[in-house]
């Protein structure tokens, strides 16, 4: 039984961001608790109701939300790995959700834009992710709405300069096997 199972929602305390003494006090930790919990009802509802993936439901969000562009641009602004996006593109071509055509004069690069049918599937699906979002937040007032979307856009930005400016000592060779093959190589030399 995990941690969240064995401590009650009511005696958990509060992370520590001022001063981390474990893992449960650091902000990305208490983040991912978070979307797993949150995530994984928007997952049964994708999965369940309509038959597409999470990953598959951003791209057709951002599609209805910001309309035709290119799929680079398209991975770039959601949680999609790169590496997943030209399948996840595939994959809600093949459905017929997205449709993808060649930009006019420049052979080499494409636009994806959502079908008929992946604007209708988000027409019908936004309001129950919209629901969820209420019920999450139902506790906060609107002014506790407002301050937390400011923490959090303020969080995104130091976020994203963190990630350019930190860099991890040794690469992880992920297309060698990445941390896999650090510990079998220590493996072999004990």
């Amino acid at each position: 039984m995990g941690f969240t199972e064995v401590m009650q929602d009511s005696q958990r305390p509060h992370p520590n961001f001022k001063d981390p003494q474990s893992i449960f006090d650091l902000f990305n930790f208490v983040v991912f608790e978070f979307l797993s919990l949150s995530g994984s009802v928007v997952t049964r509802i994708c999965e369940g109701d309509i038959g597409i993936t999470r990953e598959e439901w951003q791209f057709v969000a951002m599609l209805a939300k910001l309309g035709e562009m290119s799929p680079s641009d398209l991975a770039s602004r959601t949680t999609v790995d790169r590496s997943q996006a030209s399948k996840t593109l595939r994959t809600l071509m093949t459905k017929g959700l997205v449709d993808r055509h060649k930009v006019k004069g420049d052979g080499r690069r494409a636009i994806v834009r959502l079908t008929l049918e992946g604007a209708a599937l988000y027409e019908k699906f936004f309001p129950k992710v919209l629901q969820l979002h209420n019920e999450i937040l139902q506790d906060l007032s609107d002014e506790q709405r407002d301050e937390l979307a400011k923490l959090m856009s303020a969080l995104h930005l130091r976020a994203k300069a963190a990630t350019e400016s930190f860099k991890p000592e040794h690469s992880s060779a992920r297309r060698k096997g990445g941390s896999k093959t650090q510990w079998q190589s220590k493996k072999l030399r004990d």
